[in-house]
């Protein structure tokens, strides 16, 4: 029976090769990252610093940047601005107002006032919106309050300057009440007209949603606009449904900013080192840069070196082209792959609750059929579910082998062979789990691997009932463990995944040299990244092996549990499909050749003791 599971692994494993090969291909190309500097903060900058803007564009263009915001104009932002003001006319429109009551404002900007009745009238007719030169003003029916709030369009002359100075646009739509399609659709028009590529909407709504966000969707599709996806910030409403719609097009760009809030208690050199840290472990290709004005500022032009601190240390993900979308792995290649959900699952059952023949036969052959029959059950049920197509089969597949890969070894196995019985199932389970959350879906997080913390309490579930067989304790103990996963999942939905989540190498190096050689230990010591620990889980399964049979049986037990751990935490890695298998393997690979082998070490110099 351990052999025909065994087999199913190798299988598994081996169906999933031609996946991962094409996915390390895409990390490797995929590496163009933008560097989005915000207008309004560029606007400051050049104020203070007392340069125009057309001067300071292209210092910061010179020293990192490669696009600029450019936000969409409303009435209320240009009052705010002090560039619109309400006035009082000489001579009043005598005619009565079709709605509300006439408004009146004025600027020493005649193509502002031009274009902003020029939208008004587009946007909203039965404003009657009128430019006059003489005297100078914009006039308009209605309640100010509500138009104000409408986006009417960007300004051509900015957008030009922009882009004289090498950088890039990133128009920021807003929304506002009752968006129409036909709004919607003149909006990214004017959009794509600017000649910019990606979008970033502005605020905590996306426009149109959510009762026109299908034709935002087919505005974006049809004028070829990616769109910027605040995964992890923002939480725009509608986001995920645009996202998930244009991924497999490859118009979708991981985007990422830090909230005013999430800037103090960073400087330019620790936020820098984050942007890195951010670029290379958790996807992102689009930075949008805010700079630093109170907290941790000098003058205005210290963000000049603050975009430099950047560009260094994205490193290699810094200018590059952005390649073809990454294809999820078919229902065939999934099915395949999921031999090694079913070889765990089965092994697994069979290690902790000894299940005789022929049941366990019956239970690998019902594991095989379900691994095979899942990702051709996983069909859309109705209408949304067709236009944002489910991902359960993948998910269900994922969960299953890791929670069960941490129990598969045979705890009663010799050290050397316990060793190589854990390592063959721990790689064979780390690459279904790569395969299964390969795909444009997964790695810009618009799809998640779901733990629900099983693969964490089911394991240790499994090796305190296998190790408590016989004690009285054994309900006791389960018990509680069942009270740690109902705590831990309201208020730690993930906790391997939080325990994986990287560090910022220079979190700590603005400070003093003791907090500096403090945060450096941390790193080194503290329980994140959970993968530089995935070595401890073969160290634990061969002390657990060596320890077995003699009366040390709390220490046993101990080594069990922590082998589980171990375990569970090096699976994790790779269940994180927005960093390169490349960043992954090589410090998990470095964990197990580190301490991965202790345990054998351990039994042979108890043996030479002997």
């Amino acid at each position: 029976m351990s052999f025909i599971n065994y087999a199913l692994l190798t299988t598994g494993a081996l169906a999933s090769v031609r996946v991962l090969l094409k996915r390390h291909q895409w990390e490797q190309a995929n590496q163009r990252t933008a560097i989005v500097l915000d207008y309004d903060d560029a606007l400051a900058v050049s104020t203070r610093a007392g340069l125009p803007l057309r001067e300071f564009l292209p210092m910061a263009h010179a020293n990192g940047a490669t696009h600029l915001s450019l936000p969409e104009l409303t009435l209320k932002r240009l009052l705010q601005e002090g560039r619109l003001a309400l006035t009082i006319p000489a001579q009043p429109i005598s005619t009565p107002a079709p709605l509300g009551r006439w408004v009146y404002l004025t600027s020493v900007e005649p193509d502002l006032l031009q274009h902003l009745a020029t939208e008004l009238q587009a946007r909203l007719p039965a404003s009657q919106a009128q430019f006059s030169t003489a005297p100078l003003q914009l006039s308009f029916s209605g309640e100010l309050s509500t138009i104000a709030e409408m986006g009417l369009g960007f300004e051509t002359a900015v957008a030009a300057e922009i882009m004289l100075a090498g950088l890039g646009l990133v128009p920021r739509p807003v929304s506002f009440a009752w968006p129409e399609d036909h709004l919607v659709e003149r909006t990214l028009a004017q959009v794509k007209g600017l000649g910019a590529e990606l979008v970033a909407f502005e605020g905590d709504l996306i426009l149109g949603h959510e009762m026109h966000l299908e034709t935002t969707v087919t505005c974006l599709e049809n004028f070829g606009l990616t769109f910027a996806y605040f995964s992890e910030t923002r939480h725009q409403k509608g986001d995920w449904f645009i996202a998930k719609r244009l991924a497999l097009r490859g118009q979708v760009i991981l985007a990422h900013y830090f909230s005013p809030a999430a800037l103090v208690p960073e400087d330019f050199h620790s936020a820098a080192h984050h942007w890195g840290m951010l670029a290379h472990a958790r996807g992102i290709r689009l930075c949008y840069v805010n700079v630093f004005r109170r907290i941790h500022a000098t003058d205005p032009l210290e963000c000049l070196e603050y975009l430099d601190h950047i560009r260094t240390n994205l490193n290699a993900y810094d200018g590059q082209t952005i390649a073809e979308v990454i294809a999820a792995p078919n229902r065939e290649q999934l099915a395949l792959t999921g031999l090694v959900s079913a070889g765990t699952l089965s092994l697994a059952a069979n290690r902790v609750l000894e299940i005789p023949e022929p049941y366990a036969t019956g239970l690998t052959v019902a594991s095989v059929a379900g691994a095979l029959a899942l990702p051709y059950l996983d069909q859309p049920r109705g209408e949304l579910e067709r236009a944002y197509p489910p991902s359960y089969a993948p998910k269900m597949l994922a969960l299953a082998a890791a929670s069960a890969a941490p129990l598969a070894a045979d705890p009663n196995a010799a050290p050397l062979e316990a060793l190589l019985q854990t390592s063959v199932i721990q790689a064979a389970t780390a690459t279904a789990l790569a395969t299964f959350t390969t795909g444009q879906d997964y790695q810009q997080h618009i799809e998640e691997y779901r733990s629900f913390n099983a693969d964490l309490f089911v394991p240790l579930a499994g090796t305190l009932y296998r190790e408590l067989r016989n004690s009285r304790g054994k309900w006791w103990a389960l018990a509680g463990l069942g009270i740690g996963w109902y705590v831990t999942r309201r208020f730690a939905p993930d906790v391997l995944g939080g325990l994986d989540r990287d560090l910022p190498a220079g979190h700590t190096h603005h400070l003093s040299a003791f907090q500096r050689m403090l945060g450096d230990a941390l790193i080194l010591l503290g329980p994140r990244p959970g993968r530089k620990w995935s070595g401890l889980g073969l160290a634990g399964v061969a002390l657990a092996s060596a320890l077995r049979g003699s009366d040390q049986k709390a220490a046993t037990r101990m080594a069990s549990l922590a082998g589980v751990i171990g375990n569970a935490l090096m699976l994790a890695a790779f269940r994180r499909p927005e960093r390169p298998l490349s960043e992954t393997l090589p410090v998990v690979v470095k964990s197990w050749a580190g301490l991965g082998w202790l345990g054998f070490i351990f039994q042979w110099l108890k043996n030479m003791h002997r």
